[in-house]
């Protein structure tokens, strides 16, 4: 009996620390991302709000038909602002999970 709990044991242990092994891995992945998407993401958010003023000031001046189509294509590129921004977050928050998980499996060895 004593044999089989020690070999139990040690199997345990090795699991455990290539779970680590792995998990540090994918936080290093997903930080290089969130990265990349941050850093991605800074330098056109200014941008979009710069683009937003300026349709908006160019609809005033623009016919019906015209001012319409600048409004929806404004309307877009807000969207697409926000899903960006969203998408900062979620990966953010992913990192921030990933990072829990190690912690928790390095506890556990």
């Amino acid at each position: 009996m004593g044999l089989f709990n020690k070999k139990e044991k040690s199997l345990k242990q090795e699991f455990t620390k290539k779970n680590v092994r792995l998990n540090k891995e994918a936080v290093k992945e997903i930080e290089e991302l969130y990265d990349d998407l941050k850093s991605g993401y800074e330098g056109i958010e200014a941008v979009v709000a710069e683009f937003k003023k300026l349709s908006d000031e160019l609809a005033q001046r623009l016919q019906d038909g015209d001012r319409e189509k600048m409004e929806d294509v404004s309307g877009k590129v807000v969207k697409i602002d926000k899903l960006v921004r969203d998408a900062v977050r979620d990966v953010r928050d992913v990192l921030r999970n990933q990072k829990k998980r190690v912690k928790e499996a390095a506890g556990d060895i």
